[in-house]
């Protein structure tokens, strides 16, 4: 008898196994299947992969910042002021850019020694000095002091807007202008001609820039 009731036994622990092995099977195929329709799996794998790109494109945002405005616009009248930017101010190409602009509405203004103003008329560091106050840049009045005072920079560094200085061949810091680019400059240059635009003729020159 007893062996009858372990074989009936047996039977159905083996029938049961049977019965519940393809529920086991299912249950573990939902939990790593996507197929399975496993709604846990599949909103747990979607959650960790939006946290991701969300995070990923975040940082990325953050990493990229806008560049600053750098413009310039010049006044109705020659006399007044040009607006600039902070930055524009700061930086010497857009600064140099203004700085030409400017210069170039005082052509024809002619030389008076000790000039400083446009009605009166420039000597050569009165124009310099004139057109950087254009700007509400302030120089030194006079060549010599400007060379002194701006920062001399390579003449492979220079570019349109910087200070030109000649010197004698003592050294001698004898006259100022603005560098236009491509080897010339705008300058007041002496008794008898006017503001003008004009290639460097020498090699005796230096390049200096302003400090602002």
């Amino acid at each position: 008898m007893a062996s009858a009731r372990a074989r009936v036994g047996a039977a159905v622990s083996v029938a049961l196994a049977v019965t519940l092995l393809p529920a086991f099977a299912s249950s573990a195929s939902a939990a790593t299947t996507p197929d399975g329709g496993s709604t846990s799996s599949v909103t747990s794998a979607a959650i960790t992969t939006s946290s991701l790109s969300t995070s990923s494109l975040s940082t990325a945002s953050t990493a990229v910042t806008a560049a600053p405005v750098l413009t310039f616009s010049l006044p109705a009248s020659r006399t007044g002021y040009v607006k600039l930017t902070a930055d524009a101010k700061a930086d010497p190409v857009v600064r140099g850019k203004a700085v030409i602009a400017t210069a170039k509405r005082f052509k024809g203004v002619r030389y008076v020694a000790g000039g400083t103003s446009p009605s009166v008329g420039f000597d050569c560091s009165g124009f310099t000095r004139y057109v950087y106050s254009r700007l509400k840049i302030s120089i030194p009045r006079v060549s010599r002091d400007q060379y002194s005072w701006a920062t001399p920079i390579k003449k492979s560094k220079i570019v349109p807007g910087d200070l030109v200085f000649f010197y004698s061949s003592s050294g001698r810091i004898y006259h100022a202008a603005i560098y236009a680019g491509n080897g010339y400059i705008w300058h007041s240059p002496y008794p008898g001609k006017r503001v003008m635009l004009e290639r460097i003729w020498t090699s005796s020159w230096k390049a200096a820039r302003v400090r602002v």
